[in-house]
């Protein structure tokens, strides 16, 4: 199981079970009040889950993938993916309101990284620090509530409403690239770990896997994508083939990266 995640009871299911399909569908363009009528969900509780956010620089998903302006002084939509990317495989929020904070587990400090991170996402007053964890390495506390809500609509992993990766099936073809190159250099477990077949894998939940998997195919056409149950989280394998083509898509976007190296099929 993924380190990150939590035990649920039925009722927190059921809450997150009824703010995803909000989401979805505000992301395919449907008002509140069609989105009330069509689940019969109070019109008040739709229009709370979709309540703007003042004074952040990520764009509502909503927003950015049906082509509206990014937020003033914010990043241009395929950077803002990037760190979605990033964040869903790096990325925890934990409590709720005020007290949200953004946990990034980082394996190493990646000093540079973080400071381009808050210079495209974090307003001038927000408040972050670094911890060091026994076991995962260095940690980035972000404290910023209007940020933290708008990720929670980004699917990006929290204790109280786990993850949604039902965003993917949202995202369109020029953002997929952006979207895996950030959560490549996210993935933190695989700092120094050694390879054992050949090809490409990724990390993470089984439904944030699947969900990538389905998302390389329906962009690229690679098919040869499986997901194993693996503690403490699980992989997506790619063959070699597949891998090149992958990686040959995910190293053509520059615009940001971890400055690893490029990764290599093994």
């Amino acid at each position: 199981m993924d380190s990150r995640r939590r035990p649920v009871n039925a009722a927190a299911l059921e809450a997150r079970e009824r703010t995803t399909r909000i989401r979805a569908a505000s992301r395919k363009g449907k008002t509140t009040g069609e989105i009330a009528k069509a689940y019969e969900f109070p019109l008040k509780m739709v229009e709370q889950v979709l309540a703007p956010v003042a004074d952040v620089r990520l764009s509502d998903p909503t927003s950015l993938l049906n082509n509206r302006a990014v937020p003033p002084g914010g990043p241009s939509g395929d950077v803002q993916v990037y760190w979605v990317g990033f964040l869903t495989a790096a990325g925890q929020i934990c409590g709720q309101g005020a007290s949200h904070a953004l946990i990034m587990t980082l394996g190493d400090r990646a000093q540079q990284h973080v400071d381009t991170f808050m210079a495209d996402l974090a307003t001038p007053q927000v408040r972050h620090e670094f911890c060091r964890s026994s076991l995962l390495g260095w940690q980035l506390y972000v404290r910023d509530a209007g940020l933290c809500k708008v990720l929670l609509r980004w699917g990006v992993p929290s204790e109280l409403h786990g993850d949604d990766p039902a965003l993917l099936e949202d995202l369109p073809k020029h953002y997929i690239a952006p979207f895996l190159r950030g959560y490549l250099d996210g993935d933190w477990s695989a700092l120094g770990a050694r390879p054992r077949f050949s090809g490409l894998v990724f990390r993470g939940t089984e439904p944030v896997l699947a969900a990538i998997n389905t998302m390389i195919r329906r962009g690229w056409g690679s098919r040869s994508g499986v997901v194993t149950p693996r503690t403490p989280r699980a992989e997506l394998r790619f063959n070699r083939q597949d891998a090149e083509t992958i990686l040959n898509h995910v190293h053509a976007y520059t615009t940001r990266s971890r400055g690893n190296g490029k990764r290599q099929p093994v």
